[in-house]
């Protein structure tokens, strides 16, 4: 009875109540009725953020690529240094960047060098200095940009007053300039390392190799 009472005391309201009244509770309901939309249903939208198949596959595909490049770098980098110590027998070897002039096209009015820093992958074996121009092309066996063979004369160089002028003061504590026999006589390198123990750890290497070539 009282169940019945109220439900059409609700209905009575709602007849008799002002247009205006009306007017916002049908809004509201029209809302709510929108906004159950938009959200939608939640057991809908919990499987849908299920991830499919094709999601997975893509997922575990760029993860497994990237754990295969890394342990593909692994498996080189293991190979590298067999070779560099059982085949070439390397006093030293690392990465670092040689002082190269500037083809003349490239040289801006605008720039005050006219060289670049250019990275090489460089070893000491025997009496001599080789260097590649990258940790793959040494991997992959191609023919080495250059070498310094330290005989007689040869060895360690300082730094000469045009390059105190070109260097800024950074780069002058890891810089390293080595000289010796090259394919065209006498020449003269400069190699900038990554920190101050490579710098020191290949000045030891070049100074005991050309000491031992003298």
């Amino acid at each position: 009875l009282v169940s019945g009472l109220a439900q059409y005391g609700t209905n009575l309201y709602i007849k008799f109540r002002s247009p205006q009244a009306k007017k916002t509770l049908r809004d509201e309901l029209s809302d709510k009725r929108l906004d159950s939309t938009r959200k939608g249903n939640p057991f809908e939208n919990l499987f849908l953020s299920i991830p499919t198949d094709e999601d997975l596959r893509r997922t575990y595909f760029w993860e497994a690529r990237r754990l295969g490049e890394k342990e593909r770098d692994k498996f080189a980098e293991s190979k590298r240094q067999i070779r560099l110590e059982k085949l070439w027998k390397a006093k030293w070897h690392g990465a670092l960047k040689l002082k190269e002039k500037k083809p003349e096209h490239a040289i801006s009015p605008s720039s005050s060098r006219k060289w670049n820093w250019e990275p090489l992958f460089g070893l000491l074996e025997g009496h001599r200095f080789i260097w590649w121009r990258s940790e793959k092309h040494f991997d992959t066996g191609e023919a080495p940009l250059g070498q310094i063979f330290f005989a007689g004369h040869s060895g360690l160089a300082g730094l000469s007053p045009l390059d105190l002028m070109e260097l800024s003061n950074e780069e002058i504590p890891l810089v390293v300039s080595i000289f010796g026999r090259g394919p065209r006589g006498q020449q003269k390198i400069t190699l900038l390392t990554h920190s101050t123990d490579a710098k020191d750890s290949l000045e030891a290497a070049v100074l005991n190799v050309s000491i031992k070539a003298d």
